[in-house]
């Protein structure tokens, strides 16, 4: 019965699913996606009458039949970027398709060098605008015009609007669902709820001790999202991952899990040691996790172009970090799950008792800062850690994305690194970066062990305030240092806020976030138990499996399908959402089957 539950609900999520492609779809077919690829690239011939999504059209007309004039513009999130060449040896007529994430500037100038400017300005999505050059003044300048067309453009974030509405809606009836079956005894007559209670929250056998859900929650949590933007995140850009220094959504997941499992390596340490486990056991156990994950992280990230294999990945530094902070663990861990009390060190005994830690953890963040700002490399400038290419540093670094990194990467791993890049479009940059590089490593390692600090506050203090205070505390202390250190900017601070590079900033940031997050869950989930964790506890409790399968098969359908060429926002963010239901649906059932994947 429980099985025919789930397929009921499925349907409707189904049918919301399709209602809300039908409407979404249907209101932004009136314009559609066409043009460029790079947010300076320009589509050859005359303009098709399609958009792209996050796109406007801007035509140029020129009145002074004698003046022939280029377009240069230049993107507020290209960072020290100069004006790039649009459209050049225009006469009478010339247009150009801008991107609608951030504002644009535009120049437009004649062969005798009369120019005119048009200020940073945030086009709208699909929505046409005309510049007029009408004439030139006593000092030779061009006077030029800026009009909107009528048309209304699109509302590019409406459809994602109508899919929280959807899913809060789904949410609401859920919850009414659940809370009538229980109140009239329906969950074990239907084989539905009964189950959950029983295993989530509450331990099997009374001898056990009951298993904290808010970390299967934060997992899980941040294993969704992760999936969601892999998929594309509706096409938002906030849903992407930062072009080089700041902040996204897309940004926090990763970090987030390896915080996570600095927590879960505490736990998992705490039951070896009571279970009195020889440490040579326990260091086979490290070397057998270290190699599956790396193993699974060369399986999942290739395809199988032997002369490009990348090395770097999101598993692989998730194995590197494991072996470090766990092996940090059975060398200098603490023995004894309580310390005495009564000295003056008391109130933050859970951090002296680490340390020994902190001194090694601290000496890899030094070597880290020494390695990115004091060594000079080759055609780099000394301390550079920009995207290169038209950006911070043109034209000397222009081949020195992300500084000293890169260079460690290309020579331990040569070609086998990460082709892509968010940056490489918008910085027109032609060397490889990987944002899982050996550099990078060393940050991840100390966002780990911020992980296992939570940990042992966990397990050091009995009371729910304690834990959460310090918990909150250690947030308030990492989010100054992130802001101090970002001087609260983009990219004018000491040390921005870089996802690509792992900055000391980055982590800072994350880190504190994650601290917050974490007490969040732990409040509402195992101490006022407002929320059971649902539907996220599910994809926690099977985070590997879960992330292997959408990493294999997310291009597969119902994961994904093939849009087409000119396909909106709605249409995008309907897939995604699909892909990322279809894993939470998939996530429940390996649960209610009690089907786990351990390594």
């Amino acid at each position: 019965m429980l099985l025919f539950t789930v397929m009921a609900v499925s349907s409707v999520t189904v049918l919301l699913a399709i209602y809300l492609a039908i409407f979404t779809v249907n209101i932004e077919k009136v314009l559609v996606q066409g043009g460029a690829n790079g947010p300076y690239d320009q589509p050859k011939g005359p303009w098709n009458g399609k958009f792209k999504m996050d796109t406007a059209l801007v035509n140029i007309t020129n009145t002074l039949f004698s003046k022939n004039f280029s377009i240069s513009g230049v993107s507020s999130n290209c960072y020290q970027c100069d004006y790039q060449v649009l459209r050049q040896n225009a006469y009478q007529y010339a247009y150009v398709i801008l991107d609608t994430k951030h504002p644009f500037k535009l120049f437009i100038q004649t062969k005798t060098n009369m120019n005119c400017t048009l200020k940073s300005y945030h086009f709208q999505e699909y929505k046409k605008y005309q510049i007029g050059i009408r004439t030139v003044d006593e000092e030779d300048k061009l006077t030029c015009s800026f009009d909107e067309y009528p048309n209304e453009g699109m509302q590019t974030y409406f459809p994602l609007f109508v899919a929280l509405g959807v899913l809060i809606g789904m949410a609401v009836v859920w919850i009414l669902i659940t809370k009538t079956c229980r109140k009239y005894h329906l969950g074990a007559r239907w084989g539905i709820f009964d189950d959950h209670e029983s295993l989530i929250n509450a331990p099997e056998k009374p001898a056990k001790q009951k298993r904290l859900n808010s970390l299967d929650t934060f997992r899980g949590i941040a294993l969704t999202i992760m999936i969601f933007v892999n998929y594309g995140g509706g096409g938002y850009y906030f849903f992407n991952h930062a072009r080089w220094n700041g902040l996204t959504v897309a940004d926090l997941v990763f970090p987030w899990f390896m915080w996570i499992m600095g927590v879960s390596i505490t736990l998992s340490f705490r039951g070896l040691r009571q279970r009195q486990v020889k440490k040579r056991h326990i260091f086979i156990k490290i070397i057998k996790r270290t190699v599956i994950l790396f193993l699974l992280g060369l399986f999942t990230s290739n395809l199988g172009d032997l002369t490009i294999y990348r090395v770097p990945g999101v598993l692989q530094r998730f194995a590197a970090c494991y072996f470090v902070v766990a092996l940090v663990q059975l060398i200098a861990g603490p023995n004894e799950d309580s310390q005495p009390t009564g000295k003056w060190w008391d109130p933050i005994r859970d951090v002296v008792v680490l340390w020994p830690q902190w001194c090694f953890m601290i000496m890899i963040l030094v070597i880290y800062i020494i390695f990115t700002y004091a060594i000079k490399v080759k055609s780099c400038p000394i301390g550079y850690t920009g995207p290169g290419g038209i950006g911070e540093g043109y034209p000397e670094a222009y081949n020195c994305t992300g500084g000293v990194a890169s260079r460690i990467d290309e020579w331990i791993f040569k070609d086998h690194v990460y082709h892509k890049g968010t940056f490489k479009d918008l910085y027109r940059v032609t060397v490889y970066h990987d944002p899982e590089g050996a550099l990078g490593t060393l940050t991840s390692i100390f966002l780990v062990f911020l992980g296992v600090q939570a940990g042992i506050t966990l397990y050091t203090y009995a009371t729910h305030r304690a834990r959460v205070s310090r918990w909150l505390v250690w947030s308030v202390i990492l989010g100054c240092l992130a802001i101090g250190l970002s001087g609260g900017t983009q990219n004018e601070g000491l040390i921005p806020i870089n996802k690509n590079l792992w900055s000391v900033s980055f982590i800072f940031a994350t880190g504190s976030m994650a601290f917050i997050l974490l007490a969040v869950c732990y409040l509402t989930v195992d101490v006022f138990d407002l929320w059971n964790g649902a539907p996220f506890i599910y994809p926690g409790m099977n985070s590997i499996a879960i992330y292997c399968g959408s990493e294999l098969i997310g291009e597969h359908f119902p994961f994904s399908w093939n849009l087409e060429e000119y396909h909106t926002h709605g249409e995008q963010l309907l897939m995604n959402l699909v892909g990322t239901g279809c894993w939470l649906a998939l996530a429940y059932y390996m649960y209610y089957i009690e089907f786990f994947v351990k390594i």
